[in-house]
């Protein structure tokens, strides 16, 4: 966020890093043209919609330039019938409800085997109820406020959707009053969970960015990897089993750049960090974040006399 990279730039300035190394520049859409577009920019990284990534990205290859795109996800969660019930609820709350659901590489299409599909409603239920609602900078607050009011709208307006399409409002949906006045402007939603929904459904298919979990039942391991790829997006997938076999072979059929198995949402420094399909292009971290950002050259040194066929 703009705060984040603001206190980055404060503490490298502390660190003593030279001036003009690392540098924040804020605005809009006509600051980010320019800077992308500027001759001095030889390397672009953009996290954001899909829609404004191919505009970066044709924008970018006007200056021949070495772009990194984070794109959007609708990313798939699947729960086999031998998963630990309390580690996948677990996931399932890592995989929705962290950052109040603004992050792009989340769980939201969570698949559960129909034969354990009520445990693991009833577990998720109990306790998403749990939660606490506040003050983001509480460090007891489990769940904070939206970035904006036009986030929060937009968020609202798919849950209605939702609702109109005929998937059941399980828990939420609404938003949260008595937080105090401290908080009467602020911009937080209960999380919200949607079961008996169907792979048509918009809030299934759309990237909400926001606390809207939707659940869908399958039967058998063929099937549910088919349909958790039908989507345009390929940022994240997880898969809940105690078969760490089936785990490995599942995930390689899976059509993401970052994948989990018993676990989500975790990013080692170490590990690539990249989307496949409409999800981006290239990755962050790890070995490939290197090359993402610097350019090979190669030298050829000759230490003896120059051999030369011509006479």
């Amino acid at each position: 966020t703009p705060s984040t990279a603001l206190w980055m730039a404060h503490c490298y300035h502390e660190a003593g890093i030279p001036d003009g190394v690392f540098q924040v520049v804020l605005g809009g859409r006509e600051v980010g043209a320019e800077l992308v577009l500027s001759p001095e920019a030889a390397k672009v990284s953009f996290t954001g919609s899909l829609e404004s990534g191919r505009n970066v990205y044709e924008m970018a290859s006007k200056g021949m330039k070495k772009v990194t795109l984070e794109l959007g996800g609708k990313s798939p969660l699947i729960i086999f019938d031998d998963a630990n019930i309390d580690n996948a609820v677990s996931g399932a709350m890592m995989a929705n409800w962290y950052s109040s659901g603004q992050v792009c590489s989340n769980g939201t299409r969570v698949f559960v085997h129909t034969s354990i599909m009520d445990q693991f409603v009833d577990g998720l239920v109990e306790r998403t109820k749990k939660l606490r609602i506040g003050d983001p900078m509480d460090p007891n607050t489990d769940i904070g406020p939206m970035a904006h009011i036009l986030q929060r709208d937009k968020v609202l307006a798919y849950i209605d959707i939702g609702v109109k399409e005929g998937a059941t409002l399980l828990y939420g949906g609404t938003q949260v009053d008595g937080l105090g006045e401290e908080f009467r402007d602020g911009y937080f939603l209960l999380p919200t969970i949607f079961t008996e929904c169907s792979d048509d459904m918009t809030i299934v298919n759309e990237e909400v960015f926001g606390m809207v979990m939707t659940i869908l039942s399958f039967s058998t391991e063929e099937e549910v990897i088919s349909r958790a790829n039908n989507t345009e997006f390929g940022l994240a997938a997880g898969v809940f089993t105690k078969d760490i076999q089936r785990g490995h072979k599942v995930v390689q059929k899976l059509k993401a750049g970052a994948t989990w198995i018993n676990n989500y949402n975790l990013a080692p420094m170490q590990l690539p960090w990249g989307g496949h399909k409409h999800s981006g292009v290239g990755s962050e971290n790890g070995l490939s974040a290197i090359e993402a950002w610097t350019q090979w050259k190669s030298v050829y040194l000759e230490m003896g006399d120059l051999y030369c066929p011509y006479q």
